[in-house]
């Protein structure tokens, strides 16, 4: 009978750096990449390493025996570059009441403050305002797409309590 590689299976889309398994439900194939230096792969483990950005097709085969050809099964593996959460920018003194605005280089994350009894911060605009005197960090998250995590940043304000800041 010819042979079967099987069904596939194993997450297709990793970050840069990171692995992931694929196996078949037929063993005793081997894996080849398309291109290895977007994703490398184990040839008998089906352990999938990202190298750099890109799509790669994993070849799974199953040597024929008898006089019965090879038996091939494919699976697409998408490589995505991680997050960056960018530089962060802005200046690190207000009073109460006051405000200030903290930017990054990388638009579309998401602002956060470690105490909002101290300062707050608008989610998506950045607009620190002062509440209370003290130390805040405020961490700018950018999600993360293509199996790679979410990454952050932080930058820490101070809180005068009149007008002398600085």
């Amino acid at each position: 009978a010819p042979p079967s590689a099987g069904i596939l299976s194993g997450l297709q889309a990793i970050c840069i750096g990171s692995t992931t398994t694929l196996s078949s439900s037929v063993s005793a194939g081997s894996w080849i990449s398309s291109n290895s230096l977007i994703a490398s792969v184990n040839s008998s483990t089906g352990v999938v390493a990202g190298v750099a950005a890109g799509i790669a097709t994993m070849t799974y085969t199953v040597v024929g025996t008898g006089g019965c050809g090879d038996a091939t099964a494919t699976r697409t593996v998408t490589v995505t570059a991680p997050p960056s959460a960018g530089i962060l920018n802005g200046v690190q003194t207000v009073c109460i009441s006051g405000t200030t605005v903290f930017s990054s280089t990388i638009s579309g994350g998401v602002w956060t403050s470690s105490d909002n009894a101290t300062a707050t911060i608008n989610a998506n605009s950045g607009v620190v305002t002062g509440v209370a005197a003290g130390t805040v960090t405020m961490t700018y998250t950018v999600a993360g797409t293509g199996g790679c995590a979410a990454v952050s940043a932080t930058r820490t304000i101070t809180v005068n309590p009149d007008n002398s800041v600085g």
